[in-house]
């Protein structure tokens, strides 16, 4: 159980700095930069733990997808600023690079099967990722619209 813990804490340590240095990058300001990372690890907390439950690679990054637009949106409405600053460097851990990587190498030395194979499997991660985020927002302005009615 210990090794499970310790992976687990360099999970989430790793997330939060990922999401910290593409803050950095990105130009969010300094005092936000801990929100941004912390928006990524919880994201990243959930997509890992939904892998270790066994779920579905897509449905585990929709879920961390989903985590990231709510924590998001907390941070907004506390911190007074755009959802923007918290949502994009929360993504980064969950984008599908190393699939891109794979098929734009398949594509390169011929394996269209496998280049078709990575093609979908990244547009489908990359659709939980929209999705989640879409999902978010379209269920907080329901939310919206219905207190106001």
């Amino acid at each position: 159980m210990l090794g499970w813990g310790l992976k687990l804490v360099e999970q989430l340590v790793l997330s939060f700095l990922t999401s910290v240095g593409f803050g950095m990058i990105q130009l969010v300001p300094k005092k936000e930069l801990v929100y941004s990372g912390l928006s990524g690890m919880g994201g990243w907390f959930i997509y890992w733990i939904a892998l270790e439950c066994q779920i579905n690679v897509t449905l585990a990054t929709f879920l961390g997808s989903l985590t990231i637009a709510g924590l998001s949106y907390w941070f907004a409405v506390i911190r007074k600023k755009p959802s923007t600053m918290y949502n994009i460097p929360g993504i980064v851990a969950l984008v599908p690079g190393a699939v891109s990587y794979q098929m734009t190498y398949s594509l390169i030395i011929g394996r269209y099967n496998q280049a078709t194979y990575y093609s979908i499997r990244m547009l489908s991660l990359a659709g939980a990722i929209a999705g989640g985020l879409i999902i978010w927002d379209l269920g907080l302005r329901l939310v919206k619209e219905r207190k106001q009615k």
